[in-house]
């Protein structure tokens, strides 16, 4: 980089290193403290915590973050189909309601949404936390597809239709093989807002063996909380818990990153 354009981009960069810092302080300082008086004990004792297990904390939320991704992004792709490429009656009407779903926050309906969650018999089910983050992460993420849908050319999907493809089959050899950026990003992004979910987990899971990683962070503080003593503990089950997420967004940011800059040129 030449001098004068060092001299143009390094408040820039002193700003992102100071945004850097200031996320990872608090990481830095729970990590620290984990190792606190006991050392690697502190994980020990989480790991063999009997109370609740974490690798069943773990697996649960890893089963309805995967679940939730692959459900949000197989239904927003096929309904961004249809609002991008194909023409019905009363689509874009169709299309401004959903997005005004994006205006109404989750507490504004926990009460219909527990009545209902209810009725249908899924409290303390995995499905009964999936179904609602798939509605609430839907708008959203078809938003983003639905914008990268419409760079691809229509060109290329009529010359399909006249080759006689159905609609279906465009869909899945056509448009999904263009869009691998963006679904990508809806996979990764879907996943990492069903992980960091607790509101919706909270109103459905009722016993120990069914929390999420949000619901046992809760969990775990209450319980184990006795002393100061406990507090390095607490900090090393909370760095045990945000792990697995860490991971899964340090290895899908290439994704991210491709997701939103491939659609933001006109093809």
């Amino acid at each position: 980089m030449k001098k004068n354009q060092w001299k143009t981009a390094a408040p820039t960069y002193l700003i992102f290193v100071l945004f850097a810092l200031i996320w990872l302080l608090p990481i830095g300082t729970a990590f620290v403290k984990s190792f606190q008086i006991n050392g690697i004990g502190n994980y020990q004792y989480v790991l063999s915590y009997d109370k609740i297990s974490y690798f069943r904390v773990v697996f649960n939320s890893m089963f309805i973050a995967v679940g939730t991704a692959v459900l949000v992004t197989l239904i927003t792709t096929l309904a961004a189909f249809a609002f991008s490429k194909m023409e019905f009656f009363g689509g874009k009407l169709l299309y401004g309601a959903v997005l005004a779903c994006l205006a109404v926050p989750v507490a504004a309906v926990t009460s219909p949404l527990f009545a209902a969650i209810k009725n249908f018999g899924l409290l303390d089910r995995h499905l009964g936390v999936m179904i609602p983050l798939v509605a609430f992460n839907a708008p959203m993420m078809l938003l983003m597809i639905k914008n990268y849908f419409d760079t691809i050319p229509d060109e290329l999907l009529e010359s399909a239709r006249i080759d006689g493809a159905s609609s279906f089959c465009i869909w899945l050899e056509f448009m999904v093989p263009l869009s691998g950026p963006i679904i990508a990003n809806v996979l990764v992004l879907t996943f990492i807002y069903s992980w960091n979910d607790y509101l919706v987990p909270l109103l459905v899971m009722r016993s120990e063996k069914n929390y999420t990683v949000t619901l046992a962070a809760q969990y775990f503080v209450s319980s184990t909380y006795q002393s100061p003593a406990d507090v390095a503990r607490i900090y090393a089950g909370m760095m045990l818990l945000t792990l697995p997420s860490i991971i899964v967004y340090l290895f899908s940011q290439k994704f991210l990153v491709g997701g939103i800059t491939s659609g933001s040129v006109k093809g």
